[in-house]
């Protein structure tokens, strides 16, 4: 387990899937937080993707906060080579603006850096994330350039 000041990232139970998915069930949210298409996807299938052990060296966690989930972040596109990793972070709706992303942040970049021994880590968002940008600004983030118009958000082309 990784701790932080209110955080703690742990290995997924099977307890903790299902209100991961039932997040993923919200189209407008999923579209403004994911680089992935949405798509329907059942439980079944979800299940299945966290049952499956990782076959590349990403690390992925589930975040605890009190002993409760609050959603989940990974460290992944490892590439062990060049020692660069992307990062990414999901809290479930009723657990963000809480500055719980912030300190994930800083438990996943102290893990990259000092335990996986990375050189970079970087991570995408929408350019309409202001939230996200505040958060991975105030933990060392610097935007290093935009993709114009590469995501298909809610009927229109976003940076």
């Amino acid at each position: 387990m990784l701790t932080g000041e209110r955080v703690v990232l742990r290995p997924f139970t099977p307890d903790d899937v299902e209100p991961l998915w039932r997040a993923k069930l919200d189209p407008l949210k999923w579209a403004r937080t994911s680089a992935d298409p949405l798509r329907p996807i059942t439980l079944e299938e979800h299940k299945a993707r966290y049952a499956e052990p990782s076959k590349d060296s990403s690390a992925q966690f589930a975040v605890d906060v009190d002993g409760g989930l609050v959603g989940r972040a990974l460290l992944f596109h490892v590439d062990d080579l060049a020692r660069n990793a992307e990062v990414g972070l999901a809290l479930l709706p009723e657990h963000q603006g809480r500055g719980y992303g912030k300190d994930v942040l800083r438990v996943l970049l102290a893990y990259g850096f000092r335990s996986r021994n990375l050189h970079r880590i970087h991570l995408q968002t929408l350019a309409s994330n202001e939230a996200g940008l505040r958060a991975y600004r105030a933990v060392g983030f610097v935007e290093e350039g935009r993709q114009r118009e590469a995501a298909w958000v809610e009927g229109a082309y976003e940076d």
